[in-house]
């Protein structure tokens, strides 16, 4: 176990030289240590450099209880990407707080007149929650229309985020509860899907769509022989690389209105890659599953399946500028190929679902997603492109 080694006050260029000497002496007693920051009040660049010396010393560094001015001042300096670090959370209470908002990963509380709070789920770990506000403050630096996570806080015996949201309200309820503005809503919210595939990520250090879903085929061994994993990862190799962002989750409980804004607030499985793994996402959501199981949709998305399909129906003409209904058709069916794909690799992504929709999901990729696998490939030029 690290030996414990508390930094308390305030760290500038008057004391850096004196806590490196403390430091230092302290590491060639103990050998490699954790700082503990509950009582650090402030640590200036000069102090930075200390920390930067020891985590060279000992190759990785754990700075715990670090309050949240502490982690402003360590995600300005990039300071947050070198250091393993641990942060105090505050606690949130969401009582008589109205829920506006559910997913399968969690649910959306207002707390104040300027603030929402998404409390995940009691299984989501401290890791996928911090992730998900560094991926969101990487989409609202990149221009994406998200809103401001502040910080991941404790909500009882769950964690949660914090976002700044003034007066807003999920899509769902707009939808619902305002069907004379359908066609507004859905306008708006088709052009959302639309603008977030021209927006570029390359360089922002976001893991590519394809990493992610190759990294599924090592979880699939019991459902699928050699032979057809071997087709899953060519297939998904030859989908044509692009740089534009993925939102892997686009649905009516992940999109908030604020006065006439569209707002994003799940960044959980942001990702860089071609717009076809979105389309077939959204395809699942808005078309497929409200055929196929109408009576989910309303659990899933808050809005009817009648609504979905109307939904689909405007983001397809809005995002491939067509009212061709032969056209749409076309594009239809592709995306629905495509959205098998997605089909046979639920045993990996969803691993909590009960094993009789798993199996469901095997077979129904094994039917109508492996035998047009390569007829799809040549169709998606066609499309996108």
């Amino acid at each position: 176990m690290s030996y414990v080694y508390k930094i308390s006050g305030r760290i500038d260029s008057n004391n850096s030289k004196q806590l490196e000497d403390d430091i230092l002496s302290e590491h060639e007693k103990h050998g490699d240590m954790v700082l503990d920051a509950k009582e650090l009040e402030y640590i200036s660049s000069a102090g930075l450099r200390v920390l930067l010396k020891l985590r060279k010393i000992q190759g990785e560094l754990e700075i715990t209880n670090v309050s949240r001015d502490i982690c402003d001042i360590l995600e300005v300096t990039g300071f947050d990407n070198l250091l393993k670090v641990k942060a105090v959370l505050r606690e949130v209470s969401i009582e008589n707080c109205e829920l506006i908002g559910k997913g399968g990963n969690g649910r959306v509380y207002r707390i104040s007149e300027d603030e929402i709070i998404k409390v995940y789920s009691k299984n989501t770990s401290p890791e996928s929650v911090e992730s998900e506000r560094r991926l969101g403050k990487c989409a609202f630096v990149a221009g994406v229309p998200t809103a401001i996570a502040y910080d991941m806080v404790k909500v009882g015996d769950s964690l949660g985020i914090v976002f700044e949201m003034v007066k807003a309200d999920v899509i769902a309820a707009k939808f619902m509860n305002e069907p004379e503005k359908f066609d507004m809503y859905a306008q708006k919210y088709a052009q959302l899907f639309k603008q977030i595939h021209t927006i570029d990520l390359s360089g922002k250090g976001l893991p590519t769509t394809k990493q992610i879903y190759l990294g599924y085929l090592s979880h699939l061994g019991e459902w699928y022989d050699e032979k057809e994993l071997e087709l899953l990862k060519r297939f998904i190799e030859r989908i044509p690389d692009k740089n534009t962002m993925v939102h892997g989750d686009f649905h009516t409980n992940n999109i908030m209105v604020q006065g006439d804004e569209l707002l994003i607030i799940d960044m959980a499985e942001i990702s860089c890659g071609n717009p076809i793994f979105d389309l077939a996402s959204s395809y699942f959501a808005h078309n497929l599953n409200p055929r196929r199981d109408p009576n989910s949709v309303m659990r899933y998305l808050n809005i009817t399946a009648d609504v979905a399909l109307r939904l689909w129906d405007v983001m397809m003409r809005y995002y491939f500028d067509t009212d061709d209904g032969g056209k749409i058709e076309k594009y239809n069916s592709v995306i629905e190929g495509f959205c098998m794909l997605k089909a046979a690799l639920i045993p990996a992504i969803w691993v909590n679902m009960p094993n009789e929709r798993k199996k469901a999901a095997v077979e129904a990729a094994k039917k109508h997603f492996f035998p047009q696998a390569e007829k799809l490939l040549e169709k998606l030029d066609e499309i996108l492109g």
